[in-house]
C-alpha cells in the first residue's frame, strides 16, 4: 500500500519500482471491485495520460485497454501523433474521434471569440491565436495574482487583463471540451464494461486544476498522490516514449500554444512540486525562499494562492 506521507516528503520517489507495482495493483483492485473487465484512458499525448496507459496495460493486459484520443480543431498536431505512438508502444487499442463539431454546436468557440474580440477588436481567428495565462504577481508591491488574455499574431503578442466575468465566460465555454471528452469516454466504458482511468496527478486534484464532471471524473486515479516530478520518474521506469517524456507539459486547450506553467502553476515543474509540498507540510516560507532563490514575500504569495485553491477545489470535488 502506498505511503502517502512518504510521497509528501520529497518531490522524488524513494522506490520507483515499488510505486509502479502498487499503482498497478490499485487498478486491478478497482476493476475487481467494480466488476469491470476492461479499461479506457483519455489519452492526450502528455505525460500523465501516457503513464496511466502504461499502468493500465500492466494491470489488465494489452487487449483490455483502449487509448481514446479526442482532439478538436485547436489541439496541437502533436496530440494525435504522440497519442498514437504511446498507444502502439504499450499495445493498447487506439481510437481517435474529433470533437470539433460538438463544440461548435455548443457555442464553445463563438462564445469565447466574442469576449476576445471585445478586448482586442482586431483579433482575426483565421490569423491570430489566443490563450489565458496566470499572472502570479511576484516581486515588489501588493498586486494580487490574476489572469490575462494573451493574443498572438503577426509574430507579436499582446496581453489584456481579464475581468471576472470575461474570465468566467471564456473558462465556462472552454470547460465544455473536457466535459465532452469525458462524456465520450464514459460512452465507451459503458458499452465495453470498462473502467475509466482518471489521469489527474496530485497537484491537479489538490489545487483544482481539473474540470468538474470533465477530466476530474474517473473510476480510479492511480496518480492521485504523485506530484509531476514523480510522474516523470514513473514514466522513465515504465518506458514511456522519449518524445512524450521530453514534451513540455501543455494545456492544449486554447488556439495558442501554452505551457501548464503559463496557464496555472506560475513556476517550472520541479519548483511547483516543491512549493506545493512545502505548503502542504507547513514549511517556513523563509527556508523555502532560500532553497529556490525567491523572496519570502514571493513564497508567501504562492502559499496564499494555494490556500485559495485548496478551498475552491472542495467545490470541484463535490459531486452530490
Amino acid at each position: 500500500m502506498l505511503d502517502v506521507d512518504a510521497l509528501s516528503a520529497s518531490i522524488h520517489l524513494q522506490d520507483v519500482a515499488y510505486t509502479a507495482d502498487e499503482l498497478v495493483q490499485s487498478i486491478r483492485d478497482a476493476a475487481r471491485r467494480f466488476g469491470r473487465t476492461k479499461a479506457v484512458v483519455a489519452l492526450s499525448g502528455g505525460i500523465d495520460s501516457s503513464v496511466s496507459v502504461g499502468l493500465a496495460v500492466r494491470a489488465l493486459g494489452q487487449d483490455r485497454v483502449t487509448a481514446l484520443t479526442l482532439p478538436d480543431k485547436e489541439s496541437s498536431s502533436e496530440t494525435s501523433v504522440l497519442s498514437l505512438e504511446v498507444a502502439r508502444h504499450f499495445g493498447a487499442q487506439p481510437i481517435e474521434r474529433d470533437i470539433t463539431g460538438v463544440l461548435e454546436a455548443l457555442g464553445c468557440y463563438a462564445d469565447r471569440l466574442a469576449v476576445v474580440q471585445r478586448l482586442d477588436p482586431d483579433f482575426d481567428p483565421a490569423r491570430d491565436k489566443f490563450s489565458v495565462e496566470f499572472v502570479p504577481a511576484l516581486g515588489a508591491g501588493d498586486r494580487l495574482p490574476s489572469f490575462s488574455l494573451k493574443v498572438v499574431g503577426d509574430g507579436e503578442s499582446t496581453r489584456h487583463r481579464l475581468g471576472g466575468r470575461d474570465f468566467l465566460t471564456i473558462m465556462a465555454a472552454t470547460n465544455q471540451k473536457q466535459r465532452v471528452r469525458m462524456m465520450l469516454t464514459y460512452r465507451w466504458a459503458d458499452e465495453h464494461n470498462g473502467l475509466v482511468i482518471g489521469t489527474s496527478n496530485r497537484l491537479e486534484l489538490d489545487q483544482g486544476f481539473f474540470v468538474k464532471h470533465g477530466d476530474g471524473c474517473g473510476d480510479v486515479f492511480p496518480l492521485r498522490y504523485l506530484v509531476k516530478t514523480q510522474v516523470f520518474e514513473l514514466a522513465a521506469h515504465l518506458g514511456v516514449p522519449e518524445s512524450v517524456q521530453k514534451r513540455t507539459p501543455t494545456t492544449d486547450t486554447f488556439s495558442a500554444p501554452q505551457t501548464q506553467e503559463e496557464y496555472f502553476y506560475g513556476a517550472a515543474t520541479e519548483t511547483s512540486d516543491d512549493l506545493w509540498l512545502a505548503y502542504h507540510n507547513g514549511e517556513d516560507p523563509a527556508a523555502v525562499a532560500q532553497r529556490h532563490g525567491l523572496t519570502v514575500a514571493d513564497v508567501e504569495k504562492f502559499f496564499g494562492v494555494y490556500r485559495r485553491r485548496a478551498a475552491y477545489s472542495d467545490y470541484l470535488r463535490e459531486t452530490i
